[in-house]
């Protein structure tokens, strides 16, 4: 007797961890370059190089769950709260990359 295998697939709720796990950056370089902004007592170069890093990563993930949502929505592996949920986290990660590099202006960037 052979034992029957199923795959297991991400569902909604995995897909949204995901998405929270991967939007995350854009919140550090957002609280980052706040700490940046008002002079926080924290390291400024440590500060200077999470913000520089979130930021890069920030995007990266962005990016990387704007694709999740579109491929799982296309393949209907997903319903459409969490495709939404999912969307309204793409947003604020954008909001939250935009503003953070709004806040705090790179002190070597040229003045433009």
């Amino acid at each position: 007797m052979a034992a029957i295998v199923q795959v297991r697939r991400l569902g909604g709720p995995g897909a949204l961890a995901f998405a929270v796990l991967f939007v995350a950056p854009s919140a550090i370089a957002f609280l980052a370059s706040l700490a940046l902004a008002h002079h926080v007592r924290f390291s400024t170069s440590g500060l200077w190089f999470v913000y520089g890093v979130s930021i890069y990563v920030g995007c990266v993930g962005v990016v990387a769950t704007a694709v999740l949502a579109v491929v799982k929505t296309l393949r209907h592996e997903i319903s459409w709260l969490f495709a939404t949920l999912i969307g309204v986290l793409v947003a604020i990660g954008i909001f939250l990359l935009w503003y953070a590099s709004h806040i705090y202006k790179n002190p070597w960037a040229p003045n433009t």
